[in-house]
């Protein structure tokens, strides 16, 4: 008889992985990178988890490359293209955070946590321009996020 399928929502990584690497994290990882490729290798929510366990695990170049891996079995998948910009981000690749992040605004233009990470990815990379478009977009969706957002953008003018 085949084990039940993996719950496959990147929201109980947190719960499941905390931060720092670990020996014991590392072997969560590794046992959950085994069930994802072995068991259903189509099943964009699990690498999403997978990926953002190794982001949370402090591991941002695994995550981006499994979440990578995520994004050609997901092309529509808003939640991959937005935990593919966290891992880029916390690796420092902004320019890479910056289009995954769009991508992901562009899947779902209502999720105001993509919009305010694109915003805070332009905003650190200095293109005040674009940030202040995505804080445009935020206020409609998320006021108190926007209000993050522009203390950040005006953080960066000085």
């Amino acid at each position: 008889m085949e084990p039940p399928p993996l719950p496959a929502d990147p929201l109980p990584a947190s719960a499941l992985f905390g931060r720092g690497d670990t020996y014991e994290v590392r072997q969560h990882i590794a046992e959950l990178e085994s069930r994802v490729t072995q068991r259903n290798p189509e099943d964009v929510s699990a690498w999403n988890l997978l990926g953002e366990a190794q982001r949370l695990a402090g591991q941002p170049g695994r995550a981006a490359q499994t979440l990578e891996r995520a994004s050609a079995v997901g092309r529509t998948s808003f939640v991959t293209f937005f935990l593919l910009g966290q891992a880029y981000r916390d690796a420092d690749r902004l320019d890479r955070a910056i289009n995954a992040y769009r991508e992901a605004v562009r899947l779902e233009p209502q999720f105001a946590g993509s919009w305010f990470e694109l915003g805070s990815a332009q905003a650190r990379v200095g293109d005040r321009k674009e940030a202040q478009m995505a804080l445009e977009r935020l206020e409609k969706l998320d006021p108190t996020l926007a209000q993050d957002l522009r203390r950040r953008i005006r953080a960066g003018d000085k």
